[in-house]
């Protein structure tokens, strides 16, 4: 074989690898391509990923505290709350301070009218388990001497206390 030959032949198989090689390496750009193109999406994913974690990261933090705030006021609250029934209950016993419970005094079935309750009162007669009189007395020294007289009724079933309002009963 002459040179020519060879020479003819060598360019025919260098152009044809060239054209496959040109084509694998078209074939690898588009490849490549794609690859950029959903490496890209995947990056805009994750950077929108990001910044939604780090607002839900805001929010959550927002939250807790407005969480702190808002037990912080049910606190106070609960302490005015506390003071208030204070208050409520040392005014109602205040207000209580002339009257007396007298319970065991005879209770007339049927006609039971003011004038027969007081006129009970005044007797302080006995009988069975009725419902307690409140006597609201003038003065509070009044009541104080009506209170320092009660042990005369021992053993008669009729007791006398103080009014006081029910909080202050429990304690």
């Amino acid at each position: 074989m002459d040179i020519n030959a060879v020479k003819v032949l060598l360019e025919a198989q260098e152009h044809t690898i060239r054209s496959a090689m040109e084509l694998v390496i078209d074939k690898l750009k588009e490849r490549i391509k794609i690859a950029k193109g959903t490496v890209s999406d995947l990056i805009k994913s994750v950077e929108f990923s990001q910044a939604e974690i780090l607002d839900l990261k805001k929010d959550i933090s927002e939250l807790r505290n407005s969480d702190s705030d808002k037990q912080t006021v049910i606190n106070d609250l609960q302490s005015r709350i506390v003071v208030l029934e204070q208050r409520q209950n040392y005014q109602e016993d205040y207000n209580r301070r002339n009257n007396l419970r007298i319970t065991g005094l005879l209770e007339e079935k049927g006609n039971d009218t003011w004038e027969q309750t007081l006129s009970s009162v005044a007797k302080i007669s006995l009988s069975s388990r009725p419902r307690a009189v409140i006597v609201r007395l003038e003065k509070f020294n009044e009541r104080e001497a009506v209170i320092r007289n009660a042990k005369k009724l021992k053993g008669t079933g009729i007791n006398i206390n103080e009014d006081l309002c029910p909080a202050s009963l429990e304690i």
